[in-house]
């Protein structure tokens, strides 16, 4: 027989597999080979131990063929069928004809969608903390109206009241920052299942979100900071 890598590892640990003796159905078999894992259940389950053993030497019942072709794969499928009738015409030939790729689709397809629901929720989530935001740092300006409008009258320009009110938004934003990313450092833990072969507390992964949610909190603050830049000194002193 043939054994995969997984079965090497765990039945032969630091030993040459070749040529060891293994027992299966009452019928003794020699390992003549290594080959490499294959992940039959999919790329997140990790791969069995699995022995490959000569049709000659064991009963069949069933098999799947695998072909490798240079073109479509569906147009060599009456081919393919061709030539195993031509060896025994009562073949009988069960189950879907499917090429690799949509096998692969199948396999994860259950994370595909649980990903897609979990950006939807991340990007609804965005857009909710964007509006935040927004509705704030529009509240601020228009309770500092009279106050914009006094700077600019003395002498303030709109670069400089632009400027004050991004840096309120900016001392804002660094706090909740901070603050978010503490707490999802600690309760990362709670998303691993969701993850594949990315750990929940990836420093690049930490590093991007806050990334996007300081220019979404920036870009959420640059309306008002605009609306304030545009003030009249007169209208503002006058509502005083």
């Amino acid at each position: 027989m043939v054994v995969n890598q997984a079965a090497a590892q765990r039945y032969w640990t630091g030993q040459d597999p070749i040529g060891q003796h293994i027992t299966m159905n009452k019928n003794d078999y020699v390992v003549v080979g290594v080959v490499g894992n294959i992940h039959h259940l999919g790329p997140e389950i990790a791969p069995r131990q699995e022995a490959y053993i000569p049709a000659a030497q064991d009963k069949q019942y069933g098999g799947a063929l695998v072909v490798r072709t240079s073109g479509d794969p569906m147009a060599v499928l009456p081919a393919v069928k061709a030539a195993i009738w031509s060896v025994n015409r009562e073949q009988r030939l069960t189950g879907d004809t499917v090429t690799l790729e949509r096998y692969m689709d199948r396999l994860i397809a259950q994370r595909r969608f649980n990903m897609a629901v979990l950006t939807l929720f991340g990007v609804l989530g965005l857009v909710i903390a964007a509006v935040g935001i927004y509705g704030v740092m529009a509240y601020v300006v228009a309770q500092r109206t009279n106050e914009i409008g006094v700077r600019m009258a003395l002498g303030a320009t709109r670069g400089n009241v632009v400027w004050m009110v991004l840096r309120r938004a900016g001392g804002l934003m660094i706090a909740g920052l901070v603050i978010g990313g503490i707490g999802a450092w600690y309760l990362s833990a709670g998303v691993k299942t969701f993850l594949f072969e990315v750990q929940p507390n990836d420093v690049r992964i930490f590093a991007g979100a806050l990334a996007v949610l300081a220019c979404a909190a920036l870009l959420a603050s640059a309306l008002p900071a605009r609306r304030a830049a545009t003030v009249d000194p007169l209208v503002a002193l006058r509502s005083e």
